[in-house]
């Protein structure tokens, strides 16, 4: 299971491009509404979480995904989150971030000397991980992070591969591509 956490705020692409190749690629996901059970985009677009944290679960966890944008600020200080990030620390599980997300998992400790990548408004916040310029979508180890909205659909290819192989991306690629 993937749990996405999203906020108000969040950036819509960066949210809808990784959880359409999920849903292509038949992986689970729930969302869950850290600052409520609706959930405002930066472009205004109202979408209802699955669960709210309390109903939070994180037992069959694979990984969880933080979409980034403005509502980045909206995950610090959230138990929700401080959660999530430790038991996937704990029990192996894939963090997963895009845009100035990456910054949260860099605060909690997460990047400590891991590769990552980041919207460039964030590059300040990212801790002692190594800030990578070459790439869109960076992976070390359990952690996948993503510069930024462009990125969005090859994250969630990313992610659809590290959870379930090459072939399904293959799947997926072939269904979205346009010839």
């Amino acid at each position: 299971m993937v749990y996405v956490f999203h906020v108000d705020g969040y950036e819509d692409t960066e949210l809808i491009a990784p959880l359409d190749m999920l849903s292509r690629a038949g992986i689970p996901f729930t969302r869950v509404g850290v600052t409520g059970k609706t959930i405002t985009s930066k472009l205004g677009f109202t979408i209802e979480a699955d669960i709210t944290p309390e109903q939070l679960d994180l037992s069959d966890c694979e990984m969880i995904f933080l979409p980034g944008g403005p509502g980045t600020k909206n995950y610090f200080d959230k138990p929700v989150i401080d959660k999530a990030i430790a038991y996937c620390l704990e029990h192996d599980c894939y963090l997963t971030a895009i845009c100035a997300a990456p910054s949260v998992l860099a605060a909690k400790g997460a990047l400590d000397g891991k590769q990552a990548v980041c919207h460039f408004s964030v590059d300040d916040k990212m801790g002692s991980a190594h800030v990578r310029k070459d790439c869109m979508v960076c992976v070390d180890g359990k952690v996948i992070t993503a510069c930024g909205a462009a990125a969005s659909i090859e994250l969630g290819l990313k992610m659809v591969e590290v959870l379930r192989g090459a072939e399904a991306v293959q799947k997926v690629r072939h269904g979205i591509e346009s010839r």
